[in-house]
């Protein structure tokens, strides 16, 4: 069914309006798999088919979405709902005012000093917004012709250079070895919570999974082969991967949780052996357990597990191309991110000018 543009004289109430139905095609269109009750996504239709009056509203559905299972919302959600922050203080009369100008004048100073991967996230995001108020809006009832936005963010200069690429917090190997230590020491409220929690971090750091793909791991896609496990999981893009990790660096925990339950899947809640657990809380759990090991940094959380990884295998191998696959990155430009971390070839560039420049000083000196 197509709307007119401007629903509303109010053009806060037009793009409420139109980011509600844009969230409702997401959910419609995004990867539904980890959904386990389907009742709570017809509660979340009804919710958006009743047109929040609020961004905040919106919002809180949002996190309805992402708590039921439905991947990939935030990607979406977040740079349009910034979008709106944006509009608003533009004074607009209409949404047919949007063009180049503005999209990119947001892009450029929301996304100022984000990685290259996040400004690509959010001009994809914003780019399938207004792709999706083009084919769903018209100009009179039935006529079947609606406004087409004509967005060039090619012109946009906020990708290329070295400006743009953010280097990721990670862990050194010393902060690596204070977060094992302390996690020995941290009164865990059960038995199974200590195995939950020093077995997924372990997982994290030793193959660079996303948490999303270590809570979905399946225990029969899981073999054992040379003192190694083969897990096959399911990746960014639905893409099937093979991950292999040392099945002794895991010990004692793998097997200590492997006797705990006996699910379809290898990771249940701590608390409930038969419910499955949001990876969002157990984020939030492994950023309290780095401030409890007195670990603070700028990203924290289970992602940072996994630059921490990315990180510290770049600085042994120096090998970009084995990092890409090893992290299972699809854009070789997400992975170059980590060699500004550590150069050698850099380092000694460096040292080679100040000795040359240390000689010259030295003759000159009297």
């Amino acid at each position: 069914m197509r709307f007119p543009l401007d629903i509303s004289n109010n053009i806060e109430e037009s793009l409420i309006f139109w980011i509600t139905r844009y969230i409702k095609y997401k959910v419609n269109t995004l990867s539904s798999r980890n959904v386990k009750e389907q009742s709570k996504i017809q509660n979340i239709m009804v919710k958006l088919n009743s047109s929040p009056s609020s961004i905040e509203e919106l919002s809180a559905i949002v996190k309805e979405i992402r708590k039921a299972g439905i991947e990939g919302i935030k990607t979406f959600y977040i740079p349009v709902s910034k979008l709106f922050d944006y509009l608003l203080l533009q004074k607009l009369y209409s949404l047919k005012e949007i063009d180049d100008e503005i999209v990119i004048d947001f892009l450029t100073s929301t996304t100022a000093g984000m990685s290259n991967a996040t400004k690509k996230n959010y001009r994809n995001a914003i780019t399938n917004f207004f792709n999706y108020l083009s084919n769903h809006n018209e100009n009179s009832p039935n006529s079947g012709n609606g406004y087409i936005y004509h967005l060039n963010l090619s012109n946009w200069k906020g990708l290329s250079g070295n400006r743009g690429d953010k280097i990721p917090s990670y862990l050194t190997e010393d902060e690596v070895q204070t977060l094992l230590d302390g996690l020995k020491q941290y009164k865990f409220v059960s038995k199974r919570s200590y195995l939950f929690y020093n077995l997924i971090i372990r997982l994290i750091l030793l193959t660079g999974m996303r948490i999303s793909e270590v809570l979905n791991i399946r225990r029969d896609k899981i073999q054992l082969q040379d003192g190694y496990l083969l897990i096959n999981i399911v990746g960014k893009g639905n893409k099937n991967s093979i991950i292999e990790v040392s099945k002794e660096a895991l010990e004692p925990y793998y097997s200590l949780w492997l006797n705990s339950g006996n699910g379809s899947f290898l990771f249940y809640s701590p608390q409930n052996s038969q419910k499955r657990v949001n990876p969002s809380s157990v984020s939030h759990k492994i950023k309290e357990l780095l401030r409890y090991c007195g670990i603070v940094k700028d990203k924290e959380g289970a992602h940072l597990l996994r630059h921490t990884y990315g990180t510290l295998l770049y600085s042994k191998v120096k090998d970009l191309a084995l990092v890409q696959d090893m992290m299972r990155h699809a854009d070789p430009s997400t992975t170059r991110v980590y060699t500004h971390i550590v150069d050698e070839r850099r380092r000694e560039a460096t040292n080679l000018l100040n000795t040359i420049f240390n000689k010259k000083k030295q003759k000159n000196i009297y």
